[in-house]
């Protein structure tokens, strides 16, 4: 069965997979009139920490295809600069297979090169938790 997913990603932009598919990176434009951003920071349109989380678990199902593999662990996250108005998100990721899933390493990136945030998970391969 599938899952239906709600997201305020619906621009999320796949930009780059290589051969092994192990490493890759997605972009997200950050739009103040987004209602998703309305009231998150008084007058200041702030693109949440959580929604970098989420360009996280869209970027490895988009890299997977059909059976993409579920945020099992998040390990650390480091949030260093926000992310306003007009920015874009980009986010690299690189994915090392391990014994049921993925160790996976993401760091943020405004277009001015400022890294926004660190993040390392643990993705559960597709059907690892069903018995």
């Amino acid at each position: 069965m599938t899952r239906a997913v709600a997201s305020p990603l619906c621009d999320a932009d796949m930009v780059r997979l290589d051969s092994a598919g192990a490493a890759f990176a997605v972009r997200v434009p950050v739009r103040g009139d987004d209602p998703y951003l309305r009231g998150h920071f008084p007058d200041l349109a702030v693109f949440p920490g959580v929604f970098v989380v989420e360009a996280l678990c869209r970027a490895m199902a988009g890299a997977a295809g059909d059976r993409p593999p579920e945020l099992a662990e998040l390990r650390s996250v480091r949030f260093l600069a926000p992310l306003l108005d007009g920015d874009t998100l980009t986010l690299q990721v690189r994915a090392e297979e391990s014994p049921g899933g993925w160790d996976v390493r993401a760091v943020a990136y405004r277009a001015d090169g400022t890294t926004t945030a660190k993040l390392r998970a643990f993705f559960a391969a597709a059907g690892a938790g069903d018995g």
